[in-house]
C-alpha cells in the first residue's frame, strides 16, 4: 500500500542503502497473542474474597459486638439471600440486603425508591457478614467501591459470631 510506497521512497533517497524493497508478510497470530500480552486469568470466588480482604477492613466478633453496644448507628449487613439467614439466623439487629440488591440499594444514582434509605450516610459505620465471610467480604469490598468510608468485613461471618459465644437472631425486617 502507500505505507510500503512511503518507505521504500524514504530509503531510496540519500540514505546509504541501496536495492531496498518491501515485502509484505501475513500476520501471525501466535506472535500477536504473545505481544498482547497471556490471556486473563478468569476472576474466582476465592480470588475477589482475598481482594475484598486485602482492601477492607476485617473486625471479630468481640470487637463487633463493642462497636454494635457503643455506637448504636452501626449497621450490620448480611449478604446471604433470605431463605440461607433463616436456616442460621444472623447477628442480632442486622439487616438482611442480598449481595445482588446491595448493587443497586447503595447507588446513588439510582432512583431513589429503589435506593435503601439506610445506606444513605457513606460515612455510617457498616459491618458485613454472610455464614463464613468471604461473600460478606465481597459486600464489604462493593460498598467499599461505592464510596462507603466505614466498612468491617465480621471475621469468620456469622459462624465466627456464633463460635465466639454470642447468639444470633432472625434478621430485621426492611
Amino acid at each position: 500500500g502507500n505505507f510500503a510506497q512511503e518507505v521504500a521512497a524514504m530509503l531510496s533517497g540519500d540514505l546509504p542503502f541501496r536495492n531496498a524493497s518491501i515485502k509484505r508478510f501475513d500476520v501471525l497470530q501466535g506472535h500477536s497473542v504473545i505481544t498482547r500480552g497471556l490471556p486473563k486469568r478468569p476472576r474466582t470466588f476465592g480470588n475477589m474474597a482475598a481482594e475484598a480482604l486485602a482492601v477492607v477492613p476485617v473486625i471479630a466478633p468481640a470487637q463487633a459486638q463493642s462497636l454494635l453496644q457503643s455506637d448504636p448507628n452501626t449497621l450490620v449487613i448480611d449478604v446471604r439471600d433470605a431463605a440461607d439467614i433463616n436456616q442460621t439466623g444472623t447477628v442480632p439487629g442486622a439487616v438482611n440486603l442480598s449481595y445482588g440488591a446491595l448493587t443497586y440499594l447503595a447507588d446513588n444514582q439510582v432512583p431513589e425508591t429503589w435506593r435503601d434509605p439506610r445506606l444513605a450516610d457513606r460515612k455510617r459505620p457498616i459491618i458485613t457478614t454472610c455464614i463464613l465471610g468471604p461473600l460478606g467480604a465481597l459486600g464489604g469490598k462493593l460498598l467499599h467501591d461505592m464510596g462507603f468510608t466505614n466498612i468491617s468485613i465480621l471475621e469468620g461471618g456469622v459462624q465466627g459470631w456464633i463460635d465466639a459465644g454470642f447468639p444470633t437472631a432472625q434478621p430485621r425486617v426492611a
